[in-house]
């Protein structure tokens, strides 16, 4: 593999680059091609927390890219007005939650209401009572965390790839103009031809121009499969809000929000608030959604940024010598903050396969295919549950959501449901490229009702040490309340350190 062009900047465009270049082991000529003109479709991000290890992994490391990007720590989601009750889907370390091998915290709370695991949850009550996860930039509420482990954050879309350009720019061959049209050839794409008439050739192509999909779809055909018969939302309208109360306002975590026709984001950067409408636009116009959002929010200034997605996955990410990465491959929707973990997913396995044959053939194709799929089918399964599971049945919108079947999924996505549901399982991930884990599946069916006949059948001597476990968790947490700064405290104390 000599050369690879990456086409299209953005969120997709630059994590891809910035990773390539820092592990591919053979050198390779790395090429991005962008209309920065254009700019990125993220708004502001909420993530998973592969992707600071990612960034890690790409020699990029905290303090290079969490003041810059504006970024603040993420403990999990909380899902409000869905249930009876809000739930929490954390990011937390499983082994806050797992007692012994095969005997997990959630089967104390088995038998009792979801509000008793709530009250207890380690992360959920953190996140609540807006409690920074360091003391310092080594020191973790978990134990032995390392400087790849700063877990799950909320960042600005625009700020990252600023930061990201800064630092590798570089060690990439970077362009920026507008392509204007797109040659094929026997192998794939056989070049690139900018406004000026300019040519580009690589080994390999990159599609990174979003729902576009120029090169996968557009140019190599890749059929696209639509998500719209199992999730209903397809369009989403954000407006950023400024802090009135920083302590209060910037909590360390993600907030859904249900809403008459879909549910709306709360993602607290350092410098300001996130707040989109997630919806489906059978049942509400975008003016509509707007007025909403903003009344929901009492923000009535700021501009409106209107978006319509592609919610779905294509057949093949990889055609001949293309690979979609980011939303030209897939996207499921924002609920569970995953967009940017397709990218980070997919080029990681990119690069290990390239690494390991040395060239890109069939089977390094059909390896990204089977990847992606599986990784896509798991956040389709997971997001389309927290639907499932949900009871709220107010609006036209929420009695469509009730008729929804889990006999319509494809059939991957039903075995993958039926391995928490009826019966939650021992095991922690469901294959290597699970991004949820057992404990975070039980957390959302269980909020939903769905274990309401299971019984874990516990032995005296499994209760005795679960009552052990969840008090020692319960008495880690009491303490860090009390070692621990306010959220906002400790990033504005931190980040006035940082020389950058």
């Amino acid at each position: 593999m000599n050369s690879i062009i990456i086409f299209g900047g953005g969120t997709s465009g630059w994590l891809s680059a910035a990773y390539l270049v820092n592990n591919l082991k053979t050198d390779t000529k790395v090429t991005l091609i962008e209309d920065a003109s254009a700019g990125p479709i993220g708004v502001g991000e909420g993530t998973q927390p592969l992707t600071a290890k990612f960034l890690y992994q790409c020699g990029i490391e905290a303090h290079h890219w969490m003041k810059p990007s504006n970024a603040a720590f993420k403990y999990g989601v909380e899902l409000d007005g869905w249930n009876d009750e809000p739930y929490f889907v954390d990011n937390d370390n499983v082994n806050n939650t797992v007692a012994a091998p095969h005997l997990y915290a959630n089967k104390y709370f088995a038998d009792k209401p979801y509000t008793e695991f709530a009250k207890w949850h380690p992360a959920y009550r953190l996140a609540k009572a807006n409690i920074s996860p360091k003391l310092s930039p080594d020191l973790d509420t978990n134990f032995q965390t390392g400087p790849d482990g700063y877990g799950a954050v909320h960042f600005s879309a625009y700020d990252i790839i600023a930061t990201i350009k800064k630092i590798i720019i570089d060690k990439i061959t970077y362009v920026d103009t507008k392509i204007t049209q797109v040659a094929k050839g026997m192998q794939g794409v056989s070049k690139l031809i900018d406004q000026d008439k300019n040519e580009y050739t690589a080994d390999l192509y990159l599609d990174c121009s979003g729902f576009k999909s120029s090169l996968l779809e557009k140019t190599l055909g890749a059929e696209f499969i639509s998500y719209k018969p199992w999730l209903l939302n397809d369009s989403a309208v954000a407006i950023p809000k400024q802090y009135t109360d920083h302590k209060q306002e910037c909590h360390p975590y993600t907030k859904a929000t249900a809403m008459t026709s879909g549910w709306r984001w709360t993602i607290p950067t350092f410098h300001r608030i996130g707040n989109g409408y997630v919806y489906s636009s059978d049942f509400i116009t975008p003016e509509e959604a707007e007025k909403e959002l903003r009344d929901s929010i009492g923000e009535y200034d700021a501009p409106a940024n209107h978006l319509t997605m592609k919610c779905g996955t294509h057949k093949e990410v990889a055609i001949k010598n293309v690979v979609g990465i980011g939303l030209a491959a897939g996207f499921v929707e924002p609920l569970e903050a995953t967009g940017i973990t397709f990218t980070t997913a997919t080029v990681t396995s990119l690069c290990e396969l390239l690494n390991m044959f040395g060239t890109w053939n069939d089977q390094t194709r059909d390896g990204m295919n089977q990847g992606f799929y599986e990784m896509n089918i798991e956040i389709l399964s997971f997001v389309f549950a927290h639907y499932y599971f949900s009871n709220k049945d107010d609006t036209p919108y929420w009695k469509a959501v009730r008729e929804l079947n889990l006999n319509d999924l494809p059939p991957f996505a039903q075995q993958m449901i039926s391995a928490y549901y009826p019966i939650p399982q021992d095991f922690i991930f469901y294959s290597p490229q699970s991004m949820f884990s057992s404990v975070q599946w039980w957390s959302m069916i269980h909020a939903g009702g769905g274990y309401a006949d299971y019984n874990p059948n516990l032995s005296e001597d499994e209760k005795t040490y679960l009552k052990y476990f969840t008090d020692t968790q319960t008495f880690r947490v009491d303490k860090a309340k009390e070692t621990f700064p306010n959220h906002y405290e400790f990033l504005e104390d931190w980040y006035k350190k940082w020389n950058v």
